[in-house]
């Protein structure tokens, strides 16, 4: 340790104060806390923190909470409501084909219809995210003042009115007619009850931190995202059933919808809320009151930069994907099944079993950096994929899958910069940059890119390359933490304030 030099840490953590025992004394304790907060740097024990967090943070924020409920019932939500997703995601082009199809003059064009889908459904989905981002910072705030169960319960409210809506659009199975006149607008209203309603993540994520210790939470918001590549999967599965049995594909979104109900009777019976009550004023539900604390230091800017960036490319890719692999990749539709299933198998097995095992050996900034990386190599190949080659992506996409890892995990660090109390805000300020995200992204590639690149002889890919050269500056980031951050171990701080009697 010689001749580095370590932020000084206070007294809170443990370590006795011992500046009145001259230059001896001081020098004793700060060789204490250097060991202390370097203890192991090189590999991922003890906990990352930023060094401005590391001047501030008190002990009792690292004790176990022996009196917090289990993490599962937070895991199966995020299983279940992901199932829903991914049963509704591979039935919305269903929808939107059926709703955009009167208004298509050139029907005898190959794919017109589809295209034109295509970009209904980025509307859509720009919709969607903009009522999101109208409330995702008051469903921060009022998961802090009124608990997270019914903010939970509000967001799984606005996907059952979303789906039921939406199944109406589809042809009918014999009970109730299809919804032809006004579909269009019934669509975008739909989806914005289910924007204003609230993300499920915001309350998601903060239940988890909630109740976990700081050591728990990387590895706890990687379960969930296990969790949500797993339901997806699951999911996509449903609504392929439902298309090779030739049923309505109404019935893809009835299944969605009871299971949306049923996640509202799991957190109102599982979940627990034990997190410190805040009180807030209407001021802070501007979408952009809490927006603040992002900037709270430098590394907690780091990691929102890199929330934003994985966010984007994310939104890009999968509000195109479906149309993509069935347009200009000429995949049916049990290959593109057996790739969904693919993806979330071996990204459920990066979040569950590789992001930590990569956090123990190598760091939580070095498995940022790889996540990235990863990602950045797969969209640079899947752009080049033609129908003659298209087999090749299953060999790439365990790429896409490690870079999977990049969302949780930056999240989780984000949350350790800030206290308990302070965990909604920071979660509906997380949701901002997610949304905002949202908004954008499939309008750039629906709306923009993939129109421009659609004809025979341009090169269709260019919406996954240019998605990758946007993560390019995530890299960056990933560097400056480094220098950012450093590492302690309250057990050892502890323990070292023992043996010094």
């Amino acid at each position: 340790l010689k001749g580095t030099r370590f932020p000084r840490c206070p007294p809170r953590f443990g370590a006795r104060n011992t500046s009145h025992q001259g230059p001896q004394g001081a020098e004793t304790q700060e060789r204490r806390e250097a060991m202390a907060m370097s203890f192991a740097s090189e590999r991922g024990s003890g906990i990352l923190l930023s060094r401005v967090r590391l001047s501030s943070v008190e002990l009792s924020q690292f004790d176990k909470k022996p009196n917090a409920p289990p993490v599962w019932p937070a895991v199966l939500t995020s299983f279940l409501h992901c199932v829903s997703l991914g049963a509704a995601l591979m039935t919305w082009l269903r929808v939107c084909e059926h709703v955009v199809s009167p208004y298509v003059e050139e029907k005898d064009v190959k794919d017109a219809v589809k295209v034109a889908a295509q970009t209904y459904y980025g509307r859509l989905l720009a919709v969607n995210a903009i009522c999101e981002l109208v409330t995702s910072q008051f469903v921060g705030v009022a998961s802090d003042k009124h608990g997270r169960r019914p903010v939970q319960v509000a967001a799984q409210l606005g996907q059952v009115i979303d789906y039921l809506l939406a199944a109406l659009c589809l042809p009918s199975f014999g009970y109730i007619g299809q919804l032809k006149e006004g579909a269009w607008f019934i669509l975008f209203f739909s989806r914005g009850i289910a924007g204003l309603l609230g993300n499920y993540k915001v309350s998601l994520q903060s239940y988890t931190a909630d109740i976990s210790t700081v050591e728990e939470c990387p590895t706890r918001m990687a379960y969930l995202g296990g969790a949500l590549v797993t339901g997806m999967c699951a999911g996509s599965m449903l609504a392929t059933a439902v298309g090779v049995s030739k049923i309505s594909f109404r019935w893809s979104f009835l299944a969605a919808t009871a299971i949306n109900v049923g996640i509202i009777a799991l957190v109102v019976v599982k979940w627990r809320d034990i997190a410190p009550r805040k009180d807030y004023t209407w001021r802070e539900a501007n979408p952009f009151a809490s927006f603040h604390l992002l900037g709270t230091n430098r590394a907690i800017a780091m990691y929102s930069a890199l929330v934003f960036l994985s966010s984007f490319s994310l939104n890009m890719f999968s509000s195109t994907l479906v149309s993509y692999c069935e347009t200009f990749l000429n995949m049916d539709a049990p290959t593109f099944s057996a790739l969904v299933m693919m993806w979330t198998l071996e990204s459920a097995i990066c979040l569950g079993i590789v992001q930590p095992a990569l956090v123990r050996e190598v760091g939580e900034i070095a498995t940022l950096q790889l996540s990235f990386l990863c990602m950045i190599v797969f969209y640079v190949l899947f752009c080049l994929l033609t129908p003659e080659n298209s087999a090749w992506v299953f060999v790439i996409m365990i790429l896409f899958s490690m870079g999977s890892i990049t969302y949780p995990l930056a999240v989780s660090l984000a949350t350790r910069e800030l206290p308990p109390e302070l965990q909604g805000s920071l979660q509906g300020a997380v949701s901002v940059l997610e949304t905002v995200a949202k908004i954008i992204a499939p309008l750039l590639a629906s709306d923009v890119i993939i129109p421009a690149y659609s004809e025979p002889g341009q090169f269709y890919g260019m919406v996954y390359f240019v998605a990758g050269l946007l993560l390019v500056p995530s890299l960056w980031p990933c560097h400056e933490l480094y220098k950012l951050t450093a590492r302690m171990n309250p057990d050892r701080t502890v323990m070292l304030e023992e043996i010094g009697g």
